[in-house]
């Protein structure tokens, strides 16, 4: 029956009334709630978060280092592990330093950066990432211009005595990595901020809405950009003014973040009407948003919006599951609950975080239950996070794809690096990778007016060191091997579109 009713999907593809693909963007079919791009495949993607959270806000391009860059080499790398994209801070504080002067010099750096990923066919989410919303309060986000409270008077009360500040009106890093950062969102000062945000006090979501108009126009044109995050993890408000933002499920959702993202989306569409905006529910709603279909732009643009979820589960502070079953349960109800929200409110959907662990057992084997889940349920996904980044709300560099040594942290990376189909000349049915064996089997239902193929990305060197063998058991197609780490599937003249077809692929 599930089977029969994708094929339905498949043969009504024909007749799905999507918005004009401007400069080959990806948009999302609202009919399957898949990704595509120009050519109508349903595309996947695998990567990394980059994220530099201090000054400069962004990361070296010259030569590589372990912990800061983000040059050729590291995208060459990127892309040899199957990663095609890159969920990329554009911090504010670097946009706009100053009340109102927009820092041409870090723009134009942001860009470069974006068409450097883009030239290797990696794309990107630009995200406007924020942690506990300011460095006056143990984290980062807007510029200190834009924090209208007195950080030194208050902050974290009333979890604590107020820490001691610099001139700048900063507390000690040390000091703040005392405590887990994620504590910090429940200090009077953080709601306060964002209800600022939230409500416009003095102004403030005028100036998120100028800074999103700044980067809208800066990217208009970058066809391998896949969208806008319009906020990382939002807190819901000012839970201690209004409790109900904390305690009722959907609320905050409802009153404080659905008016700001229709707000954005609507700023950032008089600039860009093709790019996907991104939007995540409040940190509160730990199962599932309440989310209205259509968020942000109404069920018009699901075309051009995705639900961004991130899934966690309880960590030590280096970074490893305290108990890997539970830690895999709660996880799966946390996914459940991102497919309740993503079939209630259309649209596509993406896992922009996840991770953020060590390469102990635990946490290998909780990468490996996260991204087969993912293949499950057919979701892209970016780990967190690619490098240390001079990280000021981690206590260590665990979460890294390096070591702290420097070295690359093999055993992660593997995890990750998994056979996946990247792009679908068709409606994907079923993936699933077994990395003890490194059997994949993939099905799908083949589309023949897509004259492009079927990619399939398997890494070589990891799983299939002494060669591999692809079979297609089902369907009339044909394939072929793109060095050094791709299958192309092809159909044969005599394939009948709408036909099932069956890859599988197993080591030598």
């Amino acid at each position: 029956m599930k089977y029969l009713n994708i094929l339905l999907l498949v043969l009504l593809i024909g007749l799905i009334s999507l918005s004009e693909f401007v400069n080959g963007v990806i948009k999302v079919d609202p009919t399957t709630q898949f990704l595509i791009d120009e050519s109508y495949r349903v595309r996947l993607f695998h990567g990394v978060n980059v994220v530099y959270k201090i000054p400069p806000y962004y990361p070296s391009t010259g030569e590589f280092d372990p912990i800061t860059s983000l040059n050729q080499q590291d995208i060459d790398n990127l892309v040899g592990w199957g990663f095609n994209a890159v969920r990329l801070g554009v911090m504010w504080p670097g946009v706009e330093p100053v009340e109102g002067d927009y820092n041409s010099t870090y723009l134009d750096t942001m860009k470069s950066i974006v068409d450097l990923l883009g030239n290797s066919d990696v794309y990107t989410i630009v995200d406007f990432h924020q942690d506990l919303i300011s460095r006056k309060f143990c984290g980062e986000g807007i510029p200190d211009w834009a924090v209208s409270l007195n950080a030194s008077t208050n902050f974290p009360k009333p979890m604590e005595k107020p820490y001691p500040v610099n001139t700048q009106g900063y507390p000690a890093l040390d000091t703040c990595l005392n405590k887990e950062f994620a504590e910090y969102y429940f200090s009077e000062e953080v709601g306060q901020t964002f209800q600022a945000l939230y409500s416009n006090t003095n102004g403030l979501r005028d100036k998120f809405v100028n800074y999103w108009k700044q980067l809208a126009t800066l990217f208009l044109d970058s066809q391998t950009v896949l969208g806008y995050e319009i906020i990382n993890e939002p807190w819901p408000g000012d839970i201690y003014a209004d409790p109900k933002l904390l305690i009722d499920l959907g609320y905050a959702d409802k009153v404080n973040l659905l008016p700001l993202y229709q707000i954005v989306n609507q700023a950032i569409r008089e600039i860009d009407n093709q790019h996907c905006v991104f939007f995540e529910k409040a940190l509160s709603d730990v199962y599932e948003s309440f989310f209205p279909a259509g968020t942000p732009g109404g069920v018009e643009y699901n075309d051009r919006q995705v639900y961004s979820y991130h899934i966690y589960c309880g960590t030590d502070r280096s970074g490893n599951p305290r108990h890997q079953y539970v830690c895999d349960s709660e996880e799966n109800i946390f996914f459940n609950g991102a497919m309740r929200d993503l079939k209630r409110i259309g649209g596509g959907g993406f896992m922009t975080e996840f991770g953020a662990v060590s390469n102990s057992t635990n946490s290998i084997g909780m990468l490996e239950f996260m991204t087969s889940t993912a293949d499950k349920y057919l979701q892209s996904w970016t780990y967190w996070a690619f490098k240390y980044y001079n990280d000021l709300t981690t206590a260590g560099s665990s979460e890294s794809l390096y070591l702290p040594n420097g070295q690359l942290d093999v055993i992660k990376v593997k995890s990750l690096s998994r056979t996946y189909a990247q792009a679908i000349a068709g409606i994907p049915l079923y993936m699933n990778f077994d990395p003890l064996s490194s059997d994949f089997q993939f099905k799908y239902y083949i589309n023949t007016s897509i004259s492009e193929p079927t990619i399939i990305y398997l890494n070589q060197e990891f799983y299939y060191s002494n060669g591999f063998t692809v079979n297609i058991t089902t369907g009339d197609a044909m394939y072929k091997v793109v060095e050094p780490n791709n299958v192309y599937v092809i159909p044969t003249s005599t394939t009948i579109n709408n036909s099932l077809i069956v890859v599988n692929i197993n080591k030598n």
